[in-house]
């Protein structure tokens, strides 16, 4: 095996740290999530939904802050490989077409005639 060069050893690092700050990311949504969990009461029938005027009864801030996590995790990908994924997504999409495009040429051929049959007498 090559040993790394300084390259690898730079892309490496900087996986590293991203993943890091990924993760100090997620505990602190969690930390976050948590103490949201804390302060809402449940609804008095139990499966109501809460009351908007309640600290976290809008389904809306949840949502917000579900898309700042998105894109937090969407900054936090190397451009590289998100272009190896774009790719590899294309190359999916145009497999499915081509089944696609099999399905339905099966689907149009017409079945062959059967052939002409004669009785013949036999004497």
């Amino acid at each position: 095996m090559s040993p790394m060069t300084d390259e690898h050893q730079d892309a490496l690092r900087r996986v590293e740290e991203q993943l890091g700050e990924a993760s100090r990311a997620a505990e602190r949504l969690a930390d976050e999530a948590a103490q949201s969990a804390r302060r809402l009461k449940p609804p008095p029938a139990g499966w109501q939904s809460p009351d908007p005027g309640q600290p976290g009864g809008s389904l809306s801030a949840e949502i917000e802050a579900f898309l700042s996590a998105l894109r937090a995790m969407r900054d936090l990908i190397p451009p590289e490989v998100v272009q190896r994924l774009a790719d590899a997504f294309r190359e999916l999409l145009l497999a499915l077409r081509a089944l696609i495009d099999a399905y339905i040429d099966r689907l149009e051929r017409r079945e062959p005639e059967p052939p002409k049959v004669e009785d013949i007498p036999i004497q």
